[in-house]
């Protein structure tokens, strides 16, 4: 049994909710779902690009695939404590992500350059038992993976530091039967962000006051009291990249395009994903539901003894 998740293959589907919107989705979780074992937690993303943020411009160029590579911590910083290098990528709307779990100081080391297994073995785990996980030989095949990510895309330097607060929902120990038991839903609060490329910069918030980006993830269709709870709050689908609005935010010959961009498919994106919603509802109401019968059509000839028309 692994001490962490390495491998994912999702589909994540954002929501970029106000202050009513985001208590109204909570209460609709109430009886299905509840914050995990975490609770509040601050989530520390570190993002590496080339000098001339080639990574964050293609993603925004939203191409059939697209790759991003950051290192992610939960919690309190410390140097034996557990930190993620992860590649992320998308395609087809699908979400894979790909993951070492070694300590901080091991990541660090190793994203400087320092050989995976070296790392490791300089700065190991507090936690034996992920310490153990963090060298074995499905970690190895992993970094292997993040190797060749680096040096396709070299040179590659931290690039934007991205904070907020999160608050993730999982099914209850005894959910009900409508409930699949891996949909899982973040609530992201008090985003901020950090241009590292921009000498002296601090911390920038990047959401308006009350804010927060929901987001589900989930292998297979959302249930049906999902679909309804995100109807009756006129909660649509967005695409939205932590990355790339600080992205956007911070490059200032950026942000007229990014604006001009997002008002034209607005109203777009809001009435396909009222569509997507309400396909998405009659799929979640057919599931699981006896499949109809019918009758094969007979067949019959254009004369006696002749062959089927």
């Amino acid at each position: 049994m692994t001490a962490f998740t390495d491998v994912f293959e999702r589909k994540e589907v954002k929501y970029r909710l106000d202050a009513r919107q985001a208590e109204t989705m909570r209460r609709a979780l109430e009886g299905h779902m509840e914050p995990d074992a975490y609770g509040r937690t601050t989530v520390r993303s570190l993002y590496l690009d080339t000098p001339e943020r080639t990574l964050i411009e293609r993603s925004l160029d939203k191409p059939l695939y697209k790759e991003k590579l950051r290192l992610r911590c939960y919690g309190a910083l410390a140097d034996d404590g557990l930190a993620f290098v992860e590649i992320k990528k998308k395609f087809e709307g699908i979400v894979y992500k790909r993951r070492v779990g070694c300590s901080y100081a091991a990541a660090r080391a190793y994203l400087g350059g320092m050989p995976y297994e070296d790392a490791c073995a300089r700065f190991p785990l507090a936690d034996p038992v992920a310490a153990a996980e963090s060298c074995a030989p499905r970690s190895q095949q992993i970094a292997a993976e993040i190797d060749q990510l680096i040096a396709r895309h070299a040179p590659l330097a931290p690039s934007m530091l991205i904070r907020c607060e999160r608050v993730a929902y999982a099914p209850a120990p005894l959910p009900p039967a409508d409930v699949p038991r891996d949909l899982r839903i973040t609530f992201d609060e008090r985003i901020a962000y950090r241009d590292l490329f921009a000498p002296g910069s601090s911390m920038t918030p990047l959401l308006r006051a009350g804010e927060a980006v929901m987001e589900v993830k989930a292998s297979g269709p959302f249930p049906l009291w999902l679909v309804e709870a995100l109807d009756a709050s006129r909660a649509y689908p967005t695409s939205f990249s932590k990355y790339g609005a600080a992205y956007c935010a911070c490059e200032p010959t950026q942000r007229p395009v990014a604006e001009v961009l997002e008002a034209k498919c607005r109203d777009v994106r809001a009435a396909q994903a009222a569509v997507d919603q309400q396909a998405e509802r009659l799929a979640a109401s057919l599931h699981g539901s006896r499949p109809r019968r019918f009758r094969a059509p007979i067949m019959t000839s254009a004369k006696k003894g002749g062959r089927c028309a």
